[in-house]
């Protein structure tokens, strides 16, 4: 077959969860020997090492990661809107519509809508059956997270009645919110299939769009990859409790909180080996780092790879998972399991969900420094407890396992296309 996989931006310039997600899904398809290329936005070309090129549209770049192809579409090219809506231009789609006819596309795997409508758009028209992962909210929540403006977890859009009652900050009024409630459930209407990783998503868009049934599919690891030639050897417990946090270092993943959790632990025996790049305010930033030369118990590690980050929490006791957010799967948190890791996660998202449900680690109040003291006092006080809980741990699910159920989905999409 021929996949085109569709996303809001992709590697070297982004790196979240979906683009990890993306990256190894089409490594595995075109490892089964399927033609894959890529449909990505750029917001800054510069960062993105392609080459310019006139298809699907003059100015896009033209790049390969791992060997996988990848067409970048400049922000600049894009609707305005497309960071929070849908609004699509029409004469990009239809440039579009033509490039994916030329390159006979056979189905359009979707992993995130913001600012590509008009791609979608482009799909629809020149017939291209697509089907969608939907790795966030984004679709139902112009805030993407399911969290009001006043910080409280929302159970849905209500056809955009509560964004009107609790979100209506300028540009957005009740009218826009109804408009962007009834585009997205044109967009998910219009898919094959409709995907999510994690039974907190599942939850999240049934109760959004209860007419639109999703299925639940999560992503796996490719264990080999993080695996390979590395030295995974357990440390043994010496009286400190070494820690680990990883994932990017923005206001929305609570690193803060986490710092000032150990800040009301003074003298314990603990460490935190703290992975990932700064992205966001630099004013956070400041504080972050403050706060770190506060604490020589702490260590910025920056930014590794996949391979190196697990190759350290192999090395660590527990790991710690503070997001403000609800997180809609969390690579990282399975990854952490997978060496052997019980976690402290937020009371929030699908981290909390799995917690809860192996009895591996402890669902802590989001943003409370105060209630992850007493969590990580209360492993201090108990270290056993560790052992206790590594015996919840669950086997993660395999990307081959992963890429298996996506297979047989790209075939059925495409089958019942013709």
């Amino acid at each position: 077959m021929r996949i085109l996989f569709i996303l809001h931006q992709f590697f070297p310039e982004f790196g979240g969860g979906t683009e990890r997600v993306t990256l190894n899904l089409a490594r595995m398809a075109q490892r089964a020997g399927h033609h894959v290329h890529l449909l990505a936005c750029t917001v800054d070309p510069a960062l993105c090492e392609g080459t310019v090129v006139d298809l699907p549209v003059a100015g896009c770049l033209r790049a390969t990661r791992e060997g996988l192809p990848v067409t970048f579409i400049p922000r600049s090219l894009l609707p305005a809107t497309g960071d929070i809506g849908f609004d699509v231009d029409d004469a990009l789609a239809d440039r579009i519509a033509a490039w994916m006819e030329a390159e006979r596309f056979d189905v359009a795997h979707v992993l995130h809508t913001m600012r590509m409508s008009s791609a979608l758009l482009a799909a629809q028209r020149c017939g291209l059956p697509y089907m969608m992962t939907l790795t966030d909210f984004f679709l139902p929540c112009a805030r993407i997270n399911l969290v009001t403006v006043k910080d409280e977890l929302c159970s849905g859009p209500e056809g955009g009645d509560r964004c009107a009652r609790e979100c209506a900050v300028p540009p957005w009024t009740a009218e826009a919110f109804h408009g962007r409630y009834r585009q997205a459930s044109a967009v998910l209407a219009g898919a094959a299939l409709r995907v999510v990783p994690s039974p907190y998503v599942a939850r999240g868009f049934e109760a959004a769009f209860p007419e639109l049934p999703v299925r639940v599919v999560p992503h796996g690891l490719d264990i080999l990859s993080l695996t390979s030639g590395a030295n995974l050897t357990k440390r043994t417990w010496d009286g400190e409790l070494r820690l680990a946090y990883a994932g990017a270092i923005l206001g929305q993943k609570g690193l803060h909180v986490l710092l000032q959790a150990l800040a009301l632990l003074p003298g314990r025996r603990l460490s935190l080996r703290a992975m990932g790049g700064f992205w966001g305010a630099a004013g956070y930033h400041r504080e972050i780092r403050a706060m770190v030369q506060a604490d020589p118990r702490v260590q910025l590690m920056g930014e590794l790879s996949s391979k190196e980050v697990f190759a350290e929490l192999s090395q660590c006791d527990l790991f710690c998972l503070p997001s403000l957010m609800p997180e809609s799967f969390s690579l990282v948190h399975v990854e952490s399991a997978a060496a052997g890791l019980p976690a402290l996660v937020s009371d929030r998202g699908a981290p909390a969900d799995r917690v809860r449900k192996s009895g591996a680690g402890l669902a802590v109040e989001a943003g409370s420094p105060v209630a992850w003291a007493k969590a990580i006092a209360s492993v201090l006080d108990r270290p056993e407890v560790l052992q206790e809980w590594r015996t919840g741990l669950e086997l993660p699910f395999r990307i081959e396992e992963e890429a298996f159920f996506y297979e047989s989905l790209w075939r059925s999409v495409r089958r019942n296309a013709s």
